[in-house]
């Protein structure tokens, strides 16, 4: 059965005046999803509030509060929310927080320049509170495979987004992620966005971008120095998803 959004824009800052008197340290989120655009009154409520945390110590100080709030892990997660890789997923009364920590999916970071671009909302004591801009926000849509994604992608672009602003992030999650899922995940949800009649100026480098490295992947393959020593220094290359990490705290 599909959860119906519950939270709306007072529920959530309710919440989060909730949690913070629950918080001890200081501590600074980020909104990357539908509590954000709940916020920026681009929807009437979220089913999920997805945010993201840049440290491991802010991670265990957000999951105690939650878990002091009243909210346990759900049962029965589908598999689209297994794809997002969350650090964890807790639920309260059908109202149920997507935490992340440094990267979504694991092919999606949030990057300096992201924070550099993110706009705050409000502190509740040790407790701030912050949006990444909604051109960012479309791009961690662009990962996550969750039914109401593609239409909080279309909300966003109704308003505009920034295509130099995409294609600069893009260079710097490739430098980052070192290998090219990010790619895949986000030419596919521009082919789906196109279904519903939404074509953007990026979409054409997007795709371009995702044969190319498709090609340069194969090319790769074939080639004998693949499958020489180099292979391993081609593999440590790839940076590890942070849901490991934190798997092996919450045990």
């Amino acid at each position: 059965m599909s959860r119906e959004p519950t939270f709306g824009s007072s529920a959530i800052r309710r919440q989060f005046s909730e949690l913070a008197e629950l918080i001890d340290d200081e501590l600074t989120v980020y909104l990357i999803g539908g509590g954000a655009l709940t916020l920026a009154e681009l929807k009437n409520a979220t089913k999920d509030v997805d945010l993201i945390v840049r440290s491991d110590s802010e991670l265990r100080q957000l999951r105690t509060a939650l878990r002091s709030a009243g909210y346990e892990p759900p049962a029965g997660l589908s598999e689209s929310y297994h794809e997002l890789e969350a650090s964890f997923i807790l639920e309260n009364d059908r109202r149920r927080f997507d935490v992340f920590c440094e990267q979504v999916a694991g092919v999606l970071f949030l990057t300096d320049s992201m924070v550099s671009r993110s706009r705050h909302l409000f502190d509740e004591g040790p407790l701030s509170v912050r949006t990444v801009a909604l051109t960012d926000i479309f791009l961690f849509k662009a990962v996550a495979n969750r039914e109401d994604d593609v239409d909080d992608m279309i909300r966003i672009a109704q308003g505009g987004i920034d295509d130099d602003v995409i294609l600069e992030e893009v260079e710097t999650q490739l430098g980052l992620i070192g290998r090219d899922e990010f790619i895949g995940a986000m030419k596919h949800k521009l082919d789906r966005l196109e279904e519903r009649g939404y074509v953007f100026d990026i979409h054409a480098e997007i795709e371009s971008l995702y044969v190319s490295l498709g090609t340069e992947r194969q090319s790769t393959m074939l080639s004998p120095r693949f499958w020489s020593s180099n292979t391993m220094t081609i593999s440590t290359r790839v940076s590890p998803s942070r849901r490991l990490n934190a798997r092996s705290v919450w045990k």
